[in-house]
């Protein structure tokens, strides 16, 4: 077949069409006028929109809001047909109570209210709200869209703050974000969160938390005159209605039974200077007997309503100490670290101390009656404490009392450290315990917490942040390690990479993979098997199908290049003493499967380092015992998952 070129082709095709006359180099007639075409407008669509509350106010028997809606485009919203308004006001008592809940709905004869486009995406709503007068004191939000339109709805955007605004002065959000985690992402899963996702926002499109869950949790129950079963003081002071409608202890009342936790130390939750509304059920949530007509109290409570409790609590009078005998002894004396040093001749470790009263006069550590501090000191290696010192799995600790020096110094000696090395990092400090009188009177101590701990051990966390939930710091285990100056910083003392004890047994007489070093543990006690199997509660931050808040304990970027190749030591006894990668050690915790175990060896991990002991015995109080000192292990994690992916995937 003979080939032609495309413009041939074109040519012949024009041919048979008839087309040729028109190349005749003129060009063709101009066609007959007519009325140009009106320009096309797209259709806006609107995936997404902002609402923002411009004016609101009570009036008889109505709420009256005036708002504006716009698209994600910023394109004002014409076609509005359905809108949500909840609305709490204050009832005779001064609690927020009297609840409604109306939808407007554009061609529903039935809906309540009325809906006016002033046009520009401005809209005048008008609800029925019965006990509403202009006077009355209230909160609420609304919440446009989802309706026949096609817009979807957008956030809960609460009243602005006004003169008829209720304003909460008991807490505020940062309180709950604290434990509970930014609440932006959160669905209706998060573990703690009681449908955390009802947040709602401000004209600034910033999460608004309390005062949004008091327009339903008011501060009446149900059965009183309330919009929800349980007031936002019963979920506050962890208590809530079963489904048998019998109150049970719930949520927050497992600050009393979780780990160092005091739900007794109300600035936990609540601001210093708490303005306090007296109501029977917000007292009673602790106070279960105030209404027994046969309990014997001071002052017969069985036939009071809240407005009786203004007559006498008409300030903060209960005698919530918030921990006020607790703190007093954390701030007796105040600990300062001078230095940790090898002692002239190498053989012992110095620690160097100086502490002063709360008025910063200086003291004496050796005749202090009510104080019992000590020195502890240790080797670190990779970034972590080498253990052990006096015994298998502890720091090394003075046996004797301190020497006495210049200026109130005095110098503790730490004779079971490990021995000298060239160039070696030391850590060291002071720990003990202040005596007090509890609240309820009987004898307690707090926590003394000072050391260098900080500046020699690499951290991608923030211990203090511990404290948030753990309000007692270390009491109960640790109670003589503190917590207080240093956090969870103080645990990594002990709960180092390199502590193997294998006296610290699981449940089921194994060590399993639930490593003492500090990140696995930590890991493993709030998200990982270790708190399936024994059936901690969640964490506050976690969502069941969601990310978890890493900046709950971390602080910037995690970096698995700054992970220090410390391998993690595990095992039953000195003849099965194994190691797991640092980063592995960790991961695992919550990335259990043996596919993602896999995928961790594949990038240099490993879950059973042979370790040997160093050919030397230590001699710790107890005897001699043999010294683990594994060599480290580079794992290549970081060259795919970099901070910013930890971030994706993490949420912090």
């Amino acid at each position: 077949m003979k080939l032609m070129s495309k413009c041939r082709v074109a040519l012949l095709v024009a041919t048979a069409l008839g087309m040729s006359a028109c190349n005749d180099g003129k060009d063709g007639n101009d066609g007959l006028p007519g009325e140009p075409g009106a320009p096309w407008v797209p259709p806006v669509v609107t995936t997404s929109a902002v609402a923002k509350v411009m004016e609101w106010q009570y009036a008889e028997g109505v709420v009256n809001v005036e708002f504006s809606v716009e698209n994600q485009d910023g394109v004002p919203v014409e076609d509005l047909d359905k809108v949500q308004l909840m609305s709490t006001i204050k009832n005779e008592a001064g609690l927020l109570a009297d609840t409604v809940d109306v939808t407007w709905v554009a061609g529903d004869d039935n809906a309540p209210g009325t809906l006016t486009h002033a046009g520009e995406g401005i809209y005048n709503l008008s609800m029925p709200h019965e006990a509403a007068t202009s006077e009355s004191i209230g909160t609420g939000y609304i919440r446009p869209g989802n309706g026949e339109n096609g817009m979807p709805r957008t956030k809960r955007v609460m009243f602005t703050k006004n003169d008829s605004y209720a304003q909460v002065s008991t807490t505020d959000d940062a309180k709950c974000v604290a434990c509970h985690g930014e609440f932006e992402d959160a669905t209706g899963n998060a573990t703690w969160g009681w449908h955390q996702h009802h947040h709602a926002i401000d004209n600034d499109q910033e999460v608004i938390i309390v005062e949004a869950c008091l327009v339903c949790h008011t501060q009446t129950e149900q059965k009183d005159g309330g919009w929800a079963e349980n007031t936002m003081a019963m979920l506050g002071h962890g208590y809530k209605y079963d489904d048998d409608g019998v109150i049970q202890a719930s949520g927050h009342a497992s600050l009393s039974k979780s780990y160092s936790m005091d739900k007794y130390r109300c600035s936990t939750c609540h601001v210093d200077d708490v303005v306090f509304t007296a109501s029977l059920n917000g007292c009673a949530t602790c106070h279960a007997d105030l209404q027994d007509a046969d309990k014997d109290l001071t002052v017969n409570h069985s036939n009071f309503t809240d407005l009786d409790c203004a007559t006498c609590h008409n300030s903060f009078q209960h005698e919530h100490e918030n921990g006020a005998n607790r703190d007093e002894a954390l701030n007796r004396y105040n600990f300062e670290i001078i230095s940790v040093v090898r002692s002239e001749d190498k053989a012992t470790i110095e620690v160097t101390t100086k502490a002063t009263d709360s008025e910063g006069k200086v003291v004496d550590i050796n005749a202090l009656t009510d104080a019992s501090p000590n020195g502890w000191a240790t080797v670190m290696r990779n970034g972590e404490a080498m253990l052990p010192g006096r015994d298998e799995g502890h720091v090394a600790r003075a046996k004797t009392a301190p020497i006495a020096g210049e200026n109130g110094e005095v110098t503790y000696i730490i004779t079971h450290a490990l021995p000298y090395v060239e160039g070696e990092v030391l850590a060291g400090g002071v720990d003990g315990r202040i005596s007090y009188t509890h609240r309820w009177g009987y004898p307690a101590n707090a926590p003394i917490s000072v050391s260098n701990i900080k500046d020699v051990r690499r951290t991608s966390s923030d211990g203090m942040k511990c404290l948030t939930c753990h309000t007692e710091g270390l009491d109960g285990h640790g109670s003589a390690r503190g917590g207080f100056d240093l956090g969870g910083d103080a645990c990594s003392q002990c709960h180092s990479a390199y502590n193997w004890a294998p006296g610290k047994t699981q449940d089921d007489g194994t060590i399993g993979d639930y490593a003492m070093a500090w990140g696995p543990l930590v890991h493993n006690m709030h998200f990982g098997a270790y708190k399936q199997d024994r059936g901690l509660n969640d964490m506050p931050t976690t969502d069941k199908n969601m990310p978890v808040d890493c900046q709950a304990c971390h602080t910037g970027m995690i970096d698995l290049e700054d992970v220090a190749p410390a391998v993690v030591l595990n095992g039953m006894d000195e003849s099965s003493v194994y190691g797991i990668t640092a980063i592995s050690a960790n991961c695992a915790t919550c990335h259990t499967g043996d596919a993602a175990k896999n995928h961790m060896i594949q990038q240099g991990g490993d879950f059973n380092v042979a370790i040997t002991p160093e050919a030397d015995m230590h001699t710790g109080e107890s005897g001699d015992f043999a010294v683990f000192d594994p060599a480290p292990i580079t794992e290549s994690c970081s060259v795919c998952h970099s901070p910013a992916r930890l971030a994706e995937a993490h949420n912090y």
